[in-house]
């Protein structure tokens, strides 16, 4: 199927899905962030700025990419109801919608001194007595995490890249913590992402002006970070006995696919060193370039996030994973 019949199939089902659909509940960072990020928060502006939402729905919307995010399109996928997101949810819980806690930048501890996943959690602890039971057991949970916890130890604290294992243990442990903790607040069905190939991300491979991969990020942040997730929702299969819960492996499907989608390079970079996707330099003109054609890219800008496009194709990848989430 063509690109363009791709998305057009997207946004039908992003409006379309029945009012009984099940839901879906989002916890992460910016993958999973669809308006929680706040506009005035001087460290995060970029999905509130322009060109982020250039393709959908035409003007920024808090979402990181140039139109919908990974929790949409998985969204779309598995035939959810809508969510919205958290700080935008109005006129009360009815149960007809699925709701984002995700916020760009939040990691599974306390990176860059943003709330942790956990915080999250507690938000979805208040309101869940507005679902039915049987509401909470037919609902999907993605988990999702871009790897926040990591690029704050390496670019701001500077540590050395070679002593961050004991960081993927921790990070570890306290997802297992936090699906449990979902669990036992009446969910049943889980989908938990493993981190991208974290040296071809953007973020990595701009020293190299976007050509080549930094495989030691990826060896010792993406690879045991993911080997770590992999044993811990193994053993919470045995936990978990009257629900689902299944890996997906963002790590496999952006190797197979970035390639095929204008490879490494972003849409969107900074002009300079000291400017990214969003930033504006004097006078309030962009500093900042974007492609002719986002959708034909892979990653959407000189951080870490795709395309629309780019997380189309990667569910695509994914669909084998998701039978027991249906």
């Amino acid at each position: 199927m063509p690109l363009l019949a791709h998305l057009s199939v997207l946004l039908l089902c992003l409006v379309a899905h029945p009012a009984s659909a099940s839901l879906m509940f989002v916890f992460g960072s910016s993958y999973g962030d669809i308006g929680n990020v706040d506009p005035h928060d001087s460290w995060r502006p970029y999905p509130w700025t322009k060109p982020y939402g250039e393709t959908w729905p035409g003007v920024p919307n808090g979402r990181y990419s140039n139109g919908h995010v990974l929790s949409d399109v998985l969204g779309a996928a598995l035939q959810t109801a809508p969510s919205v997101s958290i700080t935008q949810l109005h006129g009360g819980i009815n149960g007809t919608v699925g709701i984002s806690f995700a916020v760009g930048g939040a990691g599974v501890l306390s990176a860059y001194g943003y709330p942790p996943i956990s915080a999250q959690i507690d938000q979805f602890q208040r309101i869940a007595s507005s679902f039915t039971p049987e509401q909470l057991a037919s609902a999907v949970v993605l988990y999702t995490t871009a790897g926040d916890d990591y690029f704050y130890y390496i670019n701001v604290q500077k540590s050395p890249i070679e002593t961050i294992y004991p960081l993927t243990v921790n990070v570890g442990k306290q997802i297992s913590v936090d699906l449990i903790r979902l669990y036992q607040l009446g969910l049943r069905k889980f989908a938990v992402t493993y981190l991208p190939p974290t040296g071809c991300l953007p973020i990595a491979t701009a020293n190299s002006s976007y050509s080549s991969c930094n495989q030691t990020w990826s060896a010792n942040v993406a690879e045991p970070h993911n080997a770590r997730v992999f044993r811990n929702v193994l053993g919470l299969r045995h936990y978990f006995h009257n629900g689902s819960i299944v890996n997906l492996d963002l790590y496999t499907a952006f190797t197979n696919v970035q390639s095929s989608l204008g490879g490494l390079r972003p849409c969107c970079v900074g002009k300079d060193a000291n400017s990214k996707c969003g930033s504006v330099g004097a006078g309030g003109t962009p500093a900042y370039t974007v492609c002719p054609n986002p959708n034909s890219k892979f990653f959407w800008d000189d951080l870490i996030h795709p395309t629309e496009a780019g997380w189309q194709a990667v569910v695509n990848q994914l669909q084998s994973a998701l039978g027991p989430l249906r």
